[in-house]
């Protein structure tokens, strides 16, 4: 109940980071995803001091992986993420992101055969037409929720599908990682690869702040407000949730740990529309439900094949 918990609660701090971009105005995606990785890193930082030489073990023997998954599942995917939030808008893309799931089975089954192809034929089709639907309606203007130009949306859309393909990696890798050095404890990992995240933010500020990217449009949110985000992203969205997942992941079955995975999907789309105090338009709510059973679906084929492959910790730190 305890891991279940921690999951649970992972899930509904993660979905934070769909809404709070989506508040935050005037600032570029690059000074969105600076400020939430500084805040991670300060933060990991003063833990990875206090930690002794446990964590600093931990750090020397494994931190190539920790770079690779502070540039691939953090500042590479939430910048991806925060891109898609401000061209196409936060509903569409926390259901694009959503897809990581069904996407993961795919790769998943592919390197790992749980189940027969044919068996996801149905969940996959189902999340791509949910898919078509809302960014149909995005694209066209039927039904938007951002007033942007076509092409600005589909960049925004690729840049969408680039979160989901470095989450997809980072999800595998991260979840190997774990799966193969049962003796690292969720903390410490997350605190080593948020020094490595703070570390790869440090390298880049140099050029976020050249190119102008902390330059704010009229009427922009002030800097009070901006750094306030960036603690929360930082701290609570980054650290906090990514040691419940660990946690989580250690004493839940690969097939219970998918699942929850849902739950982010599912706050980060109530947070938004509670925040602009609106429902959302009914044929994105059938596109929202066409993937959202997809996903299920997925999940529901991996129960049969959990009992004969050997249970994997599943890795979503980078949240």
């Amino acid at each position: 109940m305890v891991a279940l918990g921690a999951g649970i609660s992972a899930g509904l701090v993660w979905g934070l980071a769909f809404v709070l971009p989506d508040l935050l105005s005037g600032w570029s995606a690059v000074a969105v995803t600076v400020g939430r990785y500084l805040a991670y890193g300060v933060l990991s930082l003063v833990l990875f001091a206090l930690g002794g030489a446990a964590v600093r073990r931990v750090a020397r023997k494994h931190w190539r992986p920790a770079v690779a998954f502070g540039v691939a599942g953090n500042a590479g995917y939430y910048l991806l993420l925060v891109v898609g939030i401000q061209t196409v808008g936060a509903p569409v893309t926390n259901m694009v992101i959503g897809c990581i799931p069904v996407v993961m089975a795919v790769v998943g089954n592919r390197t790992t055969r749980m189940c027969p192809w044919r068996s996801l034929l149905v969940p996959v089709s189902l999340v791509a037409v949910g898919l078509v639907v809302v960014n149909a309606l995005e694209i066209s203007g039927a039904q938007a929720t951002e007033p942007t130009s076509t092409t600005t949306k589909v960049l925004g859309l690729l840049a969408c599908c680039g979160a989901v393909a470095l989450w997809t990696w980072y999800g595998i890798a991260n979840a190997r990682f774990m799966a193969e050095n049962p003796d690292v404890p969720a903390g410490q990992w997350a605190t080593v690869v948020g020094v490595a995240t703070g570390v790869v933010t440090v390298v880049a500020l140099p050029l976020a702040l050249t190119t102008g990217q902390f330059d704010t449009a009229p009427g922009a949110t002030d800097a009070l407000g901006f750094v306030a985000v960036a603690l929360v992203l930082g701290v609570l969205v980054s650290w906090v949730a990514t040691w419940l997942w660990n946690a989580a992941s250690a004493g839940l079955s690969p097939t219970v740990a998918g699942m929850l995975v849902n739950i982010e999907t599912l706050s980060g789309y109530t947070y938004v529309y509670a925040a602009r105090r609106e429902w959302p338009p009914l044929g994105q709510v059938l596109g929202f439900a066409l993937i959202i059973v997809g996903v299920v679906l997925v999940i529901r084929l991996q129960k049969p094949a959990e009992q004969a492959a050997e249970p994997a910790v599943v890795g979503r730190g980078g949240r």
